[in-house]
C-alpha cells in the first residue's frame, strides 16, 4: 500500500503542489479521496485510490473535454 503526498499527487495530476494544497482546503471535490489517519494532520492519498479516481474521470472513447 503506497501513500502519496501533495508533491506526489501534483506530479501525477500535472498540477503545482500549491494548487493541490489549495484544492485540499477549498475544493476537495476536485481531488481523489484522501487517506485520513487518526491523530494525524498529514495530507495523504493511497496510490490505488488515485489510480481508480483517474480511471473514473478519464474521458470515454478518447474524447477530451474543452
Amino acid at each position: 500500500m503506497q501513500t502519496l503526498t501533495i508533491a506526489d499527487l501534483a506530479v501525477i495530476l500535472n498540477r503545482s503542489p500549491a494548487t493541490i494544497a489549495t484544492e485540499v482546503s477549498k475544493a476537495p471535490h476536485k481531488l481523489p479521496p484522501r487517506l485520513n489517519l487518526p491523530g494525524s494532520r498529514r495530507v495523504l492519498w493511497l496510490q490505488e485510490d488515485v489510480e481508480k479516481w483517474i480511471n473514473q474521470h478519464r474521458p470515454e472513447n478518447g474524447q477530451t473535454s474543452l
